[in-house]
């Protein structure tokens, strides 16, 4: 019972990262910002928002279906591994945008970094503790 409470929070807080990203992106992407060539106000396009979303929202989807499924519990360093992949794709999707990007592109950019200290620092570091305080 006590591993099923701690492994619902940690998937609550992997969400509310996935929620929080999503909430910065649709912030800057109903602003209207200023073109890097004419300086005009432009809107930003709706289907751009949305791919950008669609974009931040693939390793936390592939991360769900491997909590759920249960295959993280069986195959420990192969789901990381598979999640780690998805994630350096993502940065580097996000990286190469990045030349004259509008601010909503900006804010996925700083999210992919956040979701790769998480990923790579942050979860090593809890999953140390967590084996060597039990």
């Amino acid at each position: 019972m006590r591993v099923m409470i701690k492994s619902v929070y940690l998937l609550c807080i992997f969400n509310l990262f996935w929620i929080l990203g999503l909430l910065h992106i649709g912030f800057y992407g109903t602003r209207p910002y200023r073109h890097y060539r004419f300086e005009d106000l432009v809107d930003p396009a709706p289907d751009a928002v949305l791919m950008v979303c669609a974009l931040y929202s693939i390793y936390f989807l592939i991360g769900n279906v491997v909590q759920f499924t249960h295959f993280s519990v069986h195959h420990r360093y192969t789901a990381y591994l598979f999640l780690s992949v998805i994630l350096i794709f993502q940065s580097f999707i996000a990286c190469m945008g990045a030349m004259h990007a509008p601010p909503y592109w900006i804010a996925f950019i700083i999210n992919c970094m956040f979701v790769l200290l998480a990923h790579f620092v942050l979860y090593p570091i809890f999953a140390l503790w967590h084996k060597y305080s039990n």
